[in-house]
């Protein structure tokens, strides 16, 4: 889309800089700026030349998107000897835990939200985590039930509207399935998950098409 080949514009402007000084900051503004476009080499590129806690965290997220969950947890010890217990590292913990998606990795993932929930407060992002851990473990409707208190907190929180979206389906609620991700494409058509899910519709809907006029 055009939003976000501006985006991965703003991405090489700013790894110019990045290059020869390279603070954390910069390498963090850049290095998202290429996740979002999709560019997973950059990305790590980026990541690599930094040192912060948040450098190493989002090389974690793009390896578990790229599905290298080996390399993510060789990455996610770098964060541990740095420090473990900073809330960056802990929330890097619980998303890895939750890519290797086995009962013992999940149940981890599921305690971690839960620390970070007593400690602060149980956000929408941490509720979110939480109802994943659910629905990994076939809790479709205790994963609604969480899901409900992250929208009260924020009716528009897109992750939230999605999960819903994805929960409803798993429960048999097609319409409010429907709903909730109309909602999200009304209110986020830019988010990432939206815009790969038009993507494919429009595929679905050149394929159908096709099919058809062949008959």
């Amino acid at each position: 889309s055009s939003g976000i080949n501006a985006e991965y514009g703003v991405g090489n402007v700013l790894n110019e800089g990045a290059a020869s000084l390279c603070p954390d900051i910069v390498a963090l503004l850049c290095a998202n700026v290429y996740l979002r476009a999709g560019d997973f080499e950059s990305t790590l590129r980026v990541t690599n030349s930094a040192s912060s806690l948040e450098c190493h965290a989002l090389a974690v997220q793009t390896l578990i998107q790229m599905n290298r969950v080996d390399i993510a947890t060789k990455e996610m010890k770098k964060m541990q000897e740095i420090d473990e217990d900073a809330t960056v590292s802990q929330l890097a913990l619980a998303a890895l835990n939750i890519a290797m998606a086995d009962t013992k990795s999940v149940q981890t993932a599921y305690y971690v939200y839960q620390e970070l929930a007593d400690k602060f407060e149980p956000t929408p992002i941490l509720l979110n985590g939480q109802a994943v851990c659910f629905l990994l473990q076939g809790k479709a409707e205790q994963a609604e039930d969480v899901l409900q208190k992250a929208l009260d907190k924020d009716s528009g929180h897109p992750e939230t509207l999605i999960n819903l979206s994805i929960v409803s389906q798993f429960l048999g609620a097609k319409d409010s399935a429907k709903r909730y991700m109309s909602q999200v494409k009304d209110s986020h058509p830019d988010h990432p998950y939206v815009v790969r899910l038009q993507e494919k519709e429009k595929i679905f809907d050149e394929l159908s098409s096709a099919l058809l006029s062949n008959r």
